[in-house]
């Protein structure tokens, strides 16, 4: 294996491929454990590429086990662990929404998402979620992991370490909406989520109960709207 693990991997296999067989080397992406030692919760294991993983504890701390009224701080253990504590606090404030955004914006918004550089093309392997702003409409940040989940994670951490708010701000991703994203979403604060991929009957319901606007199979001339309770994107241009 390549010793730079934010790189990707070489592994040797054999591939059956128009009725017949050949060696060669593939690339593949690495995946390590990362340990999460939580204050007053034990140890918590993740799975991740193993790039950025501060953000990445941060983030998971802050959606997924942070008390009520406090923020996470996390301080490196090692190369991939981290002590996770909790401090009164809160996530950046929310943007005010700017005034409904337009089917183009969308599709514009769609295809700049998946223009953008990243390891999916080597390896199949990677999902990507980024940071919209609908105020100056372009792109703010972006991310990328193994696990769909993880890219929200990454997003929230350095969202807290940056100042930068995810609230009331659009979230893209490559990945289904299904119920867990959809919570993390919500729980993120964003006003809107643009899905590539399908949506489910709980992630649809997850998003109308909680007010956020969901949409999904945004491909390069359509996409569908499951939830938009508050108008945030215009029926017409």
């Amino acid at each position: 294996m390549d010793k730079n693990e934010t790189d990707l991997a070489r592994l040797p296999c054999r591939q059956f491929k128009d009725g017949a067989w050949r060696d060669f080397d593939d690339d593949a992406a690495f995946e390590v454990s990362v340990t999460l030692d939580v204050q007053g919760q034990g140890i918590k294991r993740l799975w991740a590429f193993p790039t950025d993983l501060r953000a990445l504890a941060l983030g998971q701390a802050l959606l997924d086990l942070a008390p009520d009224g406090t923020v996470p701080r996390v301080e490196a253990l090692g190369e991939r662990a981290f002590a996770v504590r909790f401090e009164p606090g809160a996530p950046p404030p929310a943007r005010p929404w700017p005034g409904a955004l337009t089917a183009r914006d969308i599709l514009e918004g769609a295809g700049r998402f998946m223009e953008m550089a990243g390891r999916w093309d080597a390896t199949g392997c990677f999902h990507r979620a980024a940071l919209y702003d609908p105020l100056e409409k372009a792109f703010v940040r972006h991310v990328e992991d193994i696990g769909r989940h993880n890219c929200l994670d990454r997003l929230a951490g350095w969202s807290l370490e940056s100042g930068t708010p995810l609230a009331g701000q659009v979230l893209f991703v490559t990945a289904r909406a299904t119920a867990s994203l959809v919570r993390k979403a919500v729980t993120s604060g964003y006003a809107a989520m643009v899905s590539r991929s399908a949506v489910t009957t709980a992630g649809v319901a997850q998003a109308r109960e909680a007010g956020m606007t969901l949409a999904g199979f945004s491909r390069e001339n359509r996409f569908s709207i499951f939830s938009d309770p508050h108008g945030r994107i215009l029926a017409r241009d």
